[in-house]
């Protein structure tokens, strides 16, 4: 059984969104605004609401599983420093 491309990226968002909850719990001791908790869920509903008005070349779902990653590690590293 293979998974599809929309399922992994909901697959990643949930494993991002527990990383965030670990980190802001219990490395960083915060409680975070509910925008910057989860941030990774807004790219994916942004990439799954948009993906139907793209061209087919840029559809590609490792540009969002990209950007997840970057939004879970830059909002760590925000609350980490500021």
């Amino acid at each position: 059984m293979k998974l599809s491309a929309d399922a992994k990226l909901g697959i990643l968002t949930a494993i991002c969104i527990l990383v965030n909850a670990v980190a802001f719990k219990n490395i960083l001791h915060v409680q975070p605004d509910f925008l910057t908790s989860y941030g990774s869920l807004w790219v994916l509903l942004i990439y799954v609401i948009s993906k139907d008005y793209m061209k087919e070349s840029d559809r590609n779902p490792i540009y969002c599983g990209t950007a997840i990653i970057l939004v879970t590690v830059a909002t760590i590293i925000l609350y980490a420093f500021f």
